[in-house]
């Protein structure tokens, strides 16, 4: 025992000379860097030739920008500097290896170390930004090669300890290089974090340590974005965050056979890691643009958008193998929806510099809105809860004069009409294709068919016609034909139960819808309705052709020529004659 401690004792000496010979060499070398040699005098030289003095040298040298640090005097002693921390390092790990000590004590001396060195990078940071970098990166190469060992080589550590020393150092770095805004020091630590982090998961396969390192530094990062701190760092760190929570999703969605050595991660995890994911980019963007009034950037919009489409679509993926996690991913979904549209009407406002604040969060509102109701609801109810959201969406429209409004209950009322097939119901119903014609419709069609109802009325209660929009007659004219379609697909679906011989009767049907149309749409001046008597008779005259023609029968054949023949020389008519009588009164 007694020959080990000498051993280690000369050891001890032979590394103290060591040191002390460097420090000697770097010492002579920055004080062989003195004051030039004086120039050439300037008596001696050319009159039209002027040599620069000593002194004009000296006022050229102090007025070099303070960010020129990097020259060439500065690199060497940095580096110098920069092997005696790694020697440091050295020493520390053979003393561990050695028995001298704990390897679990060592390891946390080595974390203090890389610390102190953190500490060091940052107190130069004043003076020199290169000693500063050079310092961060020395602690970054001491704790890296260090982690590896203890937990993939030597196994002191837990993969989960070795990630919350990870996070620990570049939360530390994040910290010390605030206050005088260092990027090299936050950029060294933040890419030694992620690094580290997936070099540790290749090895362990421990998912959840992977994630929640780089989803905390993320978390790190923006909220360091959020006072405008590093913020082209949010580039690298988001697109590395948008990549891990897309693989857990990936191997969860397609499993592993029991040979393979990576497990898929839980459905839990992944779903926690894609909210997470969400979460810490809409709140860094809802910060920056409502809080503190700035202007939405590209890098808000695409990476806002990237972890949408991540996380809702992937949780849309795993909804088939949890239920729960497809409930969760729903009212996450609706409860963000409401609150950009919160956010956009309550807490943006209507200055110029504004506006694409305000089509960025109510993109994100009606996308949200309907994903949410996509994973919670289906058939008719789904059905219903579009056209209610249409609905909802034209007056508030017009309460609080946004045309984006108005294009958010279009698009609700159309996916309402295409979740209840209401069209190709009523088509069915009317031209007698469908097998369940003489059949009540769904309640999906009925809802749909109010849902139509409502946003017409609310268009003609709250449309001020003294201040016309070419919205306004386009949204008119889909509601009321929707609302046209699916009332004479129910009446026709009553005479095909009901009433016979059917097919002349819906022939009339159509015809009179079409008469009426044009009648009340000069009667009350409404140009939707007088614009959808022509394609009305179109239908009518489509019937005529695939049901009437095709069953042969004289009686009903002569029936359904009389109604639409009819109509077709009313409806010129009565479409002149009352142009005519509004003509002769204005």
């Amino acid at each position: 025992m007694e020959e080990k401690w000498d051993d280690l004792y000369g050891r001890f000496d032979e590394l103290s000379r060591t040191v002390e010979e460097l420090r000697r060499r770097l010492t002579a070398l920055e004080s062989s860097a003195g004051p030039a040699p004086a120039p050439v005098s300037a008596r001696a030289a050319s009159p039209s030739v002027q040599i620069p003095t000593e002194s004009a040298l000296a006022e050229a040298s102090s007025a070099t920008p303070a960010g020129q640090e990097f020259q060439a005097e500065g690199v060497i002693p940095a580096l110098g500097w920069a092997l005696l921390g790694i020697a440091g390092a050295y020493l520390l790990r053979s003393v561990t290896g050695s028995g001298v000590i704990a390897g679990l004590l060592g390891t946390g001396a080595g974390v203090i170390y890389a610390g102190c060195w953190l500490v060091f990078a940052a107190r130069r940071a004043a003076d020199n930004r290169l000693h500063s970098a050079v310092y961060a990166l020395t602690a970054a190469l001491i704790l890296a090669p260090m982690l590896w060992e203890t937990t993939v080589r030597f196994h002191l550590l837990p993969v989960e300890s070795a990630s919350a020393i990870l996070v620990a150092f570049a939360l530390l770095g994040l910290t010390i290089a605030w206050k005088r805004n260092v990027s090299s020091i936050a950029s060294i630590v933040t890419l030694t974090a992620l690094g580290v982090a997936a070099a540790l998961f290749r090895e362990t396969h421990n998912t959840a340590a992977w994630a929640v390192t780089i989803l905390v530094v993320a978390a790190a990062v923006e909220f360091s974005a959020c006072r405008d701190r590093w913020l082209r760092l949010r580039w690298i760190v988001a697109a590395v965050a948008d990549l891990t929570v897309l693989l857990l999703t990936v191997m969860t969605a397609i499993g592993s056979s029991p040979a393979e050595a990576l497990a898929p991660p839980s459905p839990a995890l992944v779903l926690a890691s894609q909210i997470a994911l969400l979460t810490i980019y809409l709140s860094s963007t809802i910060d920056r643009t409502i809080f503190r009034h700035l202007p939405i950037i590209r890098f808000e919009i695409g990476q806002t958008t990237a972890a949408f489409l991540i996380s809702i679509l992937g949780a849309l993926r795993l909804a088939g193998i949890d239920h729960a996690a497809a409930a969760g991913v729903g009212w996450f979904c609706l409860t963000g929806g409401a609150a950009c549209y919160l956010v956009s009407f309550a807490f943006l406002d209507r200055t110029r510099e504004r506006d694409h604040n305000f089509y960025a969060y109510s993109t994100f509102a009606i996308l949200l809105t309907l994903a949410g109701c996509w994973v919670l609801m289906t058939g008719a109810v789904l059905a219903g809860v579009w056209s209610l959201l249409a609905a909802a969406a034209v007056c508030a429209a017009f309460l609080c004069d946004r045309d984006t409004l108005r294009l958010h209950s279009a698009a609700y009322l159309i996916l309402a009409v295409v979740t209840a097939e209401l069209v190709p119901q009523a088509l069915g119903r009317i031209t007698g294709t469908s097998a369940q014609a003489g059949n009540l419709p769904s309640n999906g069609y009925l809802l749909t068919l109010a849902g139509s109802a409502l946003c017409y009325a609310a268009l003609l209660r709250l449309v001020n016609r003294a201040e016309a929009h070419w919205m306004d007659r386009v949204e008119a004219t889909l509601s009321v034909a929707l609302v046209c379609l699916a009332v004479i697909g129910v009446a026709a679906s009553a005479i095909y139960r009901y009433v016979s011989p059917a097919p002349p009767l819906r022939t009339a049907l159509l015809t009179a819808f079409a008469l009426g149309a044009a009648w009340g749409g000069l009667h009350w001046r409404r140009r939707e309705l007088t614009w959808l008597a022509y394609p009305l008779m179109a239908l009518s005259g489509f019937k005529l052709i695939t049901e009437d023609f095709q069953q042969g029968r004289s009686l009903t054949l002569f029936a359904s020529l009389i109604f639409f023949g009819g109509g077709l020389i009313l409806l010129p008519r009565l479409l002149r004659r009352k142009a005519d009588l509004h003509h002769a009164e204005s």
